[in-house]
């Protein structure tokens, strides 16, 4: 076989695996949404070192509104579970949690976040700001990844987080 044929099958076979691999890529996008969420479940514990400081976890469940009226998260239901070390007196603390988000079609993405209570103020007028990282998914989120940012505004049991992520989907 001729230096030219070899040359030639081995580029073919080169562009066959890029093809491939270009085909099961991830696909990088941003996206910016808000969360609509009511709280469902709160326990908390007093500390007892400080007046207001306990540890408490929370359940809420909401609606996510892509704000860019893109597919991602437009719709989508979502959930979180959250341990918080906080003064209620002051809104100060810190958290951590892990999410489920569901689309329409019932897949699902998994996500975990941490943050910080900030600017002080009662315990249910608070502004909490973080991150968040995608985990895994199901379906089509299946190999999801990507990060982001939030904050987070509550009255009440109420609260809505604006997002903003870099979300790598798979093909």
């Amino acid at each position: 076989m001729s230096r030219l044929k070899i040359f030639a099958l081995i580029a073919l076979i080169t562009l066959a695996f890029s093809v491939a691999l270009v085909g099961n890529s991830l696909a990088a996008e941003k996206v910016k949404a808000r969360n609509v969420n009511h709280t469902v479940k709160w326990e908390q514990i007093n500390v007892g070192d400080e007046d207001g400081h306990v540890v408490a976890v929370e359940e809420n469940k909401g609606i996510t509104t892509n704000l860019e009226r893109k597919g991602f998260g437009d719709g989508w239901s979502v959930g979180a579970k959250s341990l918080y070390d906080m003064n209620l007196k002051t809104g100060l603390g810190s958290g951590h949690g892990y999410g489920e988000t569901i689309d329409r079609d019932g897949d699902k993405c998994y996500w975990t976040w941490e943050g910080k209570g900030l600017k002080g103020g009662k315990f249910g007028t608070g502004y909490w700001a973080g991150t968040f990282t995608f985990v895994k998914g199901t379906g089509k989120f299946e190999g999801i990844q990507g990060k982001g940012t939030f904050q987070t505004y509550t009255i009440g049991g109420q609260a809505y987080a604006d997002w903003e992520a870099e979300v790598e989907l798979p093909r």
